[in-house]
């Protein structure tokens, strides 16, 4: 289980101590940036020296994540080093439930990074947290925050009152929830990005392949007798695979099914999505009348063979033979 999280143009770490000053004088002691939350901005470093002890990502001799009530990243800009921000995960009781929450300098505002941010928080979240729901709320005031609550998929649940930390103020606020299940459907021709990327998991010896070019067959492979499947969560497509009809003249004519290219991205596996795919890629050439579905595997990959006989497939019928160029 790893703690840091690289997205397109920010990499989150955990925040440490020596973080205190740059995060005192960047966010956590700017009243302007605390004005719709519920704690109260520092007012020296030593707060925020106590703030990154609270915070502090707890692991075992072997390096391993213990959980814990809150799971905090720093925010940092792969083009300049800057860390900027914070957010993550807080255990909420009254909700029962982890809840997001992030504050960033003022000048990095309406840069869509707090929302790169969380999106990729929230992916830990399914992916390695396992966890099935997550709360998220705002001031009703702070339209910026129901901004990236909105982008982030969250739905609206109720109207609420939230004491401050002061024990004198309280915000109305708005309270929303995100369901993290996967979902599995068939792919559309904007999914390109993501699959590319998550098909370079599968082969990553490979050399490299323009994606202009990659895209190309991508259009035509969507224009044919090929319907790709793909597991999404919270916006991601974390695993694929893809099944041809290919029409015969045999068996009363009916076509055979093949399937290919299986994907499951690292952070999800062994938690069933594999198998969700193949059950729906069987199931749709069940629909166009196909007689048989047929896969291949390595024959060194004896765990993966395990688990299509799990599924259904029989690797004892038949021998694949194959010649490559």
């Amino acid at each position: 289980m790893t703690s840091i999280i690289e997205t397109e143009r920010l990499i989150l770490r955990p925040l440490t101590l020596a973080d205190a000053e740059t995060a005192y004088h960047g966010w956590t002691g700017d009243p302007e940036v605390a004005k719709y939350v519920s704690w109260l901005p520092h007012h020296s470093i030593d707060e925020a020296i106590e703030w990154l002890k609270e915070i502090e990502w707890k692991q075992d001799a072997e390096g391993n994540i213990i959980p814990n009530d809150n799971y905090i990243w720093g925010f940092v800009l792969k083009e300049t080093g800057e860390l900027f921000g914070s957010g993550g995960l807080i255990w909420e009781d009254d909700w029962q439930l982890f809840q997001v929450g992030y504050n960033i300098k003022k000048s990095h505002w309406n840069h869509g990074y707090t929302t790169e941010a969380m999106k990729a928080i929230l992916r830990f979240a399914a992916a390695t947290l396992g966890l099935k729901r997550i709360a998220g709320g705002h001031a009703k005031e702070n339209l910026a925050s129901a901004k990236v609550i909105e982008k982030l998929g969250f739905v609206y649940d109720r109207d609420d009152v939230v004491p401050h930390v002061d024990g004198v103020r309280f915000f109305e606020s708005r309270e929303y929830y995100l369901d993290l299940d996967i979902s599995i459907r068939k792919a559309v021709k904007s999914d390109f990005p993501q699959l590319f990327k998550l098909y370079r998991e599968l082969q990553p010896d490979d050399p490299p392949i323009d994606e202009s070019a990659a895209n190309v067959v991508w259009e035509q492979s969507m224009n044919n007798e090929i319907t790709y499947f793909v597991a999404e969560s919270v916006g991601f497509v974390v695993a694929s695979c893809y099944i041809a009809i290919i029409p015969n003249l045999t068996r009363r004519c009916s076509p055979i099914g093949f399937i290919e290219n299986i994907i499951t991205a690292a952070d999800y596996r062994r938690q069933g999505i594999g198998r969700k795919l193949l059950e729906a890629a069987v199931e749709y050439a069940k629909e166009h009348g196909c007689y048989k579905v047929t896969l291949q595997s390595g024959v060194k990959r004896t765990d993966a063979h395990e688990f299509y006989k799990s599924v259904g497939f029989d690797g004892n019928s038949k021998r694949a033979f194959e010649i490559r160029f």
